[in-house]
């Protein structure tokens, strides 16, 4: 088959080689998947360049933390799964490739009518945002959120799942245009911030009082800003920052506002049975509550292509591989 495999960490796409290996073979609890896409994530860019979780000693590797596609054969034990039913999974690597395995408590159903590349990018965008936004964030009906980054893959997500809450959202973006399809999502308010610093739009739509819960995805000088627009007893959660550095312990904060680091590979590692609420998430996709916004697909041979498109900042949505 092929895949894209990691012989050396590097600062560029060009340490990912588009080779031949061996088909895998599931082991006992685990699936062999026909892979039809898979999804991309920052967190590849760190497992790229050597900074994300993966010692060198684990070298070779395939990246590729989700994906979706069909089953093709099943591991010693493994009776939930039919060879031929569409799945999605969530194993952390191995979605570069034709052919995966996971474990069985990696995989979910896809439901009819949501497409493989649909259900390949929703399960780390719309998991950290439900579960960052109700833990965390600890976000009711009726509070201001703010997402740092709403073109993001979870900034699309949050978006929608706070407005399934019944919350009120503002959010910022690097153009008009991207600001005009965050109102189609559902935002309430947009901030081009190209044009205007968000700080005093946020004071202002909020009668000056600030939001109750902020996303934070940027880092640097955006977090800095983001903890002056939190209300008093107001949450920040930051997922990590993408242009810029985030504090290892979180400032104490006063009039009881907080600020936290969230990660949903920490979450689910600690509550793994968990990951059934992308049961719920998919069916509300399928129902068309949910949309999964993708922005651009390429076939596997061009990840390089596909990681350098994700590093800069043009892209709206998820970024896809497809087979």
């Amino acid at each position: 088959m092929k895949a894209i495999r990691i012989h050396k960490f590097g600062p560029t796409e060009d340490v990912l080689q588009y080779e031949d290996v061996p088909v895998p073979e599931p082991k006992a609890g685990e699936i062999l998947i026909k892979v039809e896409a898979a999804s991309l994530n920052r967190a590849d860019l760190g497992l790229r360049k050597g900074t994300y979780r993966i010692s060198a000693d684990a070298l070779p590797l395939i990246a590729g933390r989700e994906f979706a596609g069909t089953v093709e054969k099943l591991g010693a034990g493994v009776n939930e799964y039919q060879i031929g039913q569409r799945v999605v999974a969530y194993p952390s690597l191995g979605g570069y490739a034709e052919y995966a395995v996971a474990k069985t408590s990696e995989v979910r159903p896809v439901p009819q009518g949501v497409t493989s590349a649909h259900a390949a990018a929703t399960p780390t965008v719309f998991l950290t945002a439900w579960f960052g936004l109700l833990t965390d964030g600890n976000l009711k009906a009726g509070e201001w959120l703010l997402v740092q980054g709403g073109s993001s893959g979870v900034g699309n997500a949050a978006i929608q799942i706070a407005k399934h809450l019944g919350a009120k959202v503002v959010t910022t973006s690097g153009s008009e245009e991207k600001c005009r399809r965050l109102r189609q999502l559902g935002a309430d308010v947009t901030i081009d911030v190209s044009e205007n610093d968000f700080l005093p739009e946020v004071m202002r739509v909020t009668n000056n009082r600030g939001v109750d819960v902020v996303l934070e995805m940027i880092g640097g000088d955006v977090y800095q800003k983001s903890l002056q627009a939190l209300a008093p007893g107001g949450r920040l959660f930051s997922i990590g920052g993408a242009f810029g550095a985030i504090p290892d312990s979180p400032p104490a904060l006063s009039d009881d506002r907080k600020a936290t680091r969230f990660s949903i590979t920490n979450y689910l590692k600690a509550k793994p049975d968990d990951f059934k609420q992308l049961d719920e998430i998919l069916k509300l996709v399928q129902e068309k509550k949910f949309q999964v916004v993708i922005g651009k697909s390429f076939p596997l041979a061009e990840t390089r292509a596909a990681q350098r498109y994700l590093e800069g900042r043009e892209h709206f949505g998820k970024v896809i591989l497809t087979m």
